[in-house]
């Protein structure tokens, strides 16, 4: 596919997310969504391989029957209030949070990098905003699935041994801490999203340039300095203190109107997942000396996104709070 058809599907999924953020009704948040839908199948295409199609197959149906159940919701909601509760599970099943997930490992298993990460980072984007458009009751239902979420995206990802597997599961329980956000400061919502996707970024960047697959292929660089950056990014991902990951996710459960069972199946679940980070980034981090430490250098491409990741969210709470 040529480069001008890549832009082009690219303002599609910029202009469809904006659509849904700025709808006052049902039918464009509908509307929105399915052109944010048809714009991320092409861009899925990058090698045109077999997998890719059987990705965005897999891809297609579940957020195709996701908008047939939201939009059917929405016309009988005009007869019966409590169908809106459909609308809960059609976001759910868009977003792939447990579990809905059933589409989301596999499709990510088959993608390349590039898709991969779109779809791990602004494709939540437009069906969160339209959950957090939903009537305060009906968000109250959400706290379960994001509990939910939390535990299983710990649970799955202790015995991935693949990369795109561990960031699916990743994702799944920090999905899982967007939905926990929504009933609570819309502002920490919005910073927490920024804060995810700055560092997925960051990860992408020295994921595509070797495209590792497993652990042992994950710290295969030779400089120091790259090796402490990913380890540090990854880390933040998990939510190790004092990094930006825990503070959003302390700011959450500070803003958050869940039950208290609610909040205790979030942090489980992120205690989870901070295990398998650390397990993951133990060994290379002790592997430092005190030579490594004095030859750092801090001027590559990949550190000043490292430095973005971890410094924006916090000058965004500073500015708003």
């Amino acid at each position: 596919m040529k480069s001008p058809s890549k832009l082009l599907f690219v303002f599609l999924l910029v202009s469809s997310t904006y659509l849904v953020a700025s709808s006052s009704n049902w039918l464009t948040i509908w509307m929105g969504l399915e052109i944010n839908m048809l714009g991320y199948i092409p861009l899925i295409f990058m090698k045109e391989t077999t997998s890719e199609s059987e990705a965005a197959v897999k891809y297609l149906i579940p957020q195709s029957v996701g908008s047939t159940i939201f939009i059917s919701s929405a016309i009988i909601s005009n007869y019966f209030n409590n169908s809106q509760i459909l609308m809960v599970i059609a976001m759910c099943l868009k977003l792939g949070v447990a579990p809905f997930h059933f589409w989301f490992p596999p499709v990510m298993a088959s993608l390349q990098l590039a898709p991969a990460f779109i779809l791990l980072t602004w494709q939540k984007i437009a069906p969160i905003l339209a959950i957090g458009a939903l009537s305060p009751s009906l968000i109250k239902l959400v706290m379960p699935v994001a509990a939910i979420s939390a535990l299983w995206g710990g649970i799955g990802g202790i015995n991935q041994t693949d990369i795109r597997s561990l960031l699916t599961y990743s994702s799944i329980g920090h999905t899982g801490w967007m939905l926990a956000s929504v009933n609570g400061n819309y502002i920490i919502l919005l910073v927490y999203l920024l804060t995810y996707m700055l560092i997925n970024i960051s990860i992408y960047v020295f994921l595509s340039k070797n495209n590792n697959k497993s652990h042992k292929q994950l710290f295969s660089f030779k400089e120091p300095s790259k090796l402490f950056i990913l380890a540090i990014s990854l880390l933040s991902l998990g939510g190790l203190p004092p990094l930006v990951g825990f503070i959003m996710k302390l700011l959450v459960l500070m803003f958050t109107q869940a039950s208290i069972v609610i909040i205790f199946g979030l942090i489980i679940g992120a205690l989870m997942s901070l295990f398998y980070y650390l397990s993951l980034t133990f060994s290379v981090l002790l592997s430092f000396t005190k030579i490594h430490l004095t030859e750092f250098k801090s001027t590559s491409k990949e550190s000043i996104l490292l430095f973005l990741s971890q410094i924006t969210p916090l000058a965004m709470i500073l500015s708003f709070f």
